[in-house]
């Protein structure tokens, strides 16, 4: 008989651990963006000096300005967000409804930065890769908030 009261006391665990197909999307959506945002940490590099052409104020007369070096701060914020994100995922894997709300606020602002970004006229490059966010983001937020992975970070609490 203790296998079976032993099989009784994993059978609730083993209900928790069970996932619904909104929130592995999801997941794996928030996974895709840290990848594609590490692709545009590196385009970003690759392309600095077409990017500060665009991005740098001009160069008249005898100004002192000095064009702006944006790389490392492009790769100090893109290094905490993946941090971020990824402590996140993991939390939100594990059915905190913080950590949605969390990531839904990092998304958003994905969102809002790829509209700035296509705002100030990039290369075609970039504003591809901004557009592209944009629309992943968009979906993710979808998932995020599908009534799936509400019903699921309400069962994980209880």
């Amino acid at each position: 008989m203790p296998e079976t009261d032993a099989e009784q006391q994993a059978a609730p665990e083993a209900a928790q651990l069970v996932r619904p197909p909104a929130v592995v999307v999801a997941c794996r959506l928030l996974w895709f963006l840290v990848a594609a945002g590490l692709l545009v940490c590196v385009l970003v590099v690759v392309q600095r000096d077409e990017l500060g052409s665009v991005w740098s104020p001009m160069q008249v007369g005898d100004s002192t300005v000095q064009p702006v070096e944006f790389v490392p701060v492009i790769l100090v914020l893109y290094g905490v967000t993946a941090v971020l994100a990824a402590t996140l995922i993991a939390l939100f894997w594990a059915g905190h409804n913080w950590a949605r709300h969390s990531l839904a606020a990092i998304v958003a602002g994905v969102i809002v930065v790829a509209v700035a970004t296509v705002r100030t006229d990039p290369p075609t490059m970039v504003d591809a890769m901004a557009i592209g966010a944009a629309v992943l983001s968009a979906v993710t937020l979808v998932f995020l908030w599908h009534p799936q992975s509400a019903q699921y970070v309400r069962d994980a609490a209880r």
